[in-house]
């Protein structure tokens, strides 16, 4: 793994910022996204840690998240073949008309773990910081709204760690229709994983 020069990866993020402020062309904009994406996870596949055949992948899907196409903790280094993992299956233009999902070509589980291995790379790699992971509130708020929480609905951490845990939440209707059914009530807020067990008889 090529570890990067803090001053050059800044330098890099720093051009993907102003060229997307300037409204420069899409094309141009999303190669200086991968470049900046590669360089920050070590020129290397953050799955399987392969050096060939890399692609800076959308976690979030930008056909259905425009507002993510160019954020930095949207990205992820991935060699062709965990890339095309990702791919497999349903691959093309989702109808918008459904709920999300409905097709199986977001593959919230898939997305779910590589925000995840992102987010365990990045405090490995002692490089967690903000402006190197980062998601805009917009794309927050998307992914609070597909798990049927509120944009209000708090999650503790840096906004990679919060895309994280919202997908790792159980989706709010099953969660409550569940509890329901077993005569219990929860409010509108999340329950995170791991902080609650009932014992069903």
């Amino acid at each position: 793994m090529i570890e990067p020069d803090m001053q050059l990866l800044k330098s890099k993020l720093s051009k993907l910022q102003k060229a997307v402020s300037a409204g420069l062309s899409r094309s141009y904009c999303l190669s200086i996204w991968s470049d900046f994406v590669r360089y920050r996870d070590g020129q290397r596949c953050v799955d399987c840690h392969a050096t060939n055949g890399l692609a800076a992948h959308h976690i979030f899907r930008k056909v259905i998240a425009s507002p993510a196409q160019f954020d930095p903790g949207n990205g992820i280094t991935l060699c062709r073949q965990c890339h095309k993992d990702c791919h497999k299956g349903f691959n093309r233009r989702p109808d918008l008309s459904l709920p999300i999902d409905a097709e199986s070509g977001e593959k919230l589980e898939v997305m779910e773990r590589l925000y995840c291995i992102l987010y365990q790379d990045s405090i490995e790699r002692d490089l967690a910081s903000e402006p190197l992971y980062s998601l805009s509130a917009v794309v927050i708020s998307m992914l609070k709204k597909m798990q049927g929480y509120s944009v209000n609905c708090h999650f503790s951490g840096s906004s990679l760690q919060q895309a994280f845990m919202i997908l790792a939440t159980c989706e709010r209707q099953p969660r409550d229709a569940l509890l329901a059914a077993n005569g219990f009530s929860v409010g509108a807020e999340p329950i995170p994983p791991g902080t609650m067990r009932i014992l069903l008889k």
